[in-house]
C-alpha cells in the first residue's frame, strides 16, 4: 500500500533531471578565481633587502633567541629562482650548532643568514 508521499517522490525521481557538473560550475569558477588572486598578491609581493649584519652579530643574536626562547625573524641572502628575495623565516632557534641552526624545522646556514631581529 503506497501512501501519497511514496507517489509523489516516484514522480519525483521518475521526472528529475540531474544539471549535472552545471549546478558545481560556480563553486568551481569561485574558488579558482581565489586561489588565482591569492597566488597573484604572493607574485607581487616584494621583499626589501634589509641591513647585512656581520656573522659575529648574527651567531650573538641566534644565541641571545636561543637561550631566552624568543622567536625570531631571520632574512636569507639566497634569491628565489626569480632573483626576488624570498620571504623571511619567523620562528623559535630551535638548534645552533658552529655552522647551521634550525629555526622552526629549517635548517639554516648561518653564511646564509643575511639579516636577524627578535620579534616582540
Amino acid at each position: 500500500m503506497s501512501s501519497d508521499l511514496d507517489k509523489r517522490v516516484e514522480e519525483f525521481f521518475r521526472t528529475y533531471q540531474d544539471r549535472g557538473m552545471k549546478k558545481w560550475a560556480g563553486f568551481y569558477l569561485s574558488d579558482y578565481t581565489a586561489k588565482i588572486n591569492k597566488d597573484k598578491k604572493r607574485r607581487n609581493t616584494v621583499y626589501i633587502k634589509k641591513k647585512t649584519m656581520d656573522q659575529k652579530d648574527i651567531r650573538a643574536m641566534l644565541l641571545k633567541s636561543f637561550g631566552e626562547h624568543r622567536k625570531v625573524s631571520v632574512q636569507l641572502k639566497n634569491l628565489s629562482v626569480n632573483n626576488d628575495l624570498q620571504a623571511d623565516i619567523v620562528g623559535f632557534v630551535e638548534g645552533y650548532q658552529e655552522d647551521t641552526t634550525i629555526i622552526s624545522q629549517n635548517l639554516v646556514l648561518i653564511e646564509d643568514i643575511n639579516h636577524i631581529n627578535l620579534v616582540e
